[in-house]
């Protein structure tokens, strides 16, 4: 599978389009800031058991606010 781009709003490399699959609702439109955020969070906690809540949090802030999906958004502004 040859890859283009990545998701712009979790970085994944996708072929077409914005956003990859695990990024959109059901009608293929970019989920909600919190729904994201949270499944982001999952991911990292997924990868790293023993990382406490609060740092797997800033870690996905910190992610997100590189990411052109999110980077404007204001729960993610210093």
């Amino acid at each position: 599978m040859s890859h283009s781009h990545t998701c712009q709003s979790c970085g994944m490399p996708i072929e077409s389009g914005a956003y990859c699959h695990y990024c959109v609702d059901e009608s293929g439109q970019l989920q909600a800031f919190d729904e994201r955020f949270e499944r982001m969070v999952q991911w990292v906690l997924g990868r790293e058991p023993t990382t406490p809540r609060a740092i797997a949090e800033a870690r996905t802030r910190e992610y997100m606010r590189q990411m052109p999906a999110w980077k404007d958004h204001p729960r993610l502004q210093a």
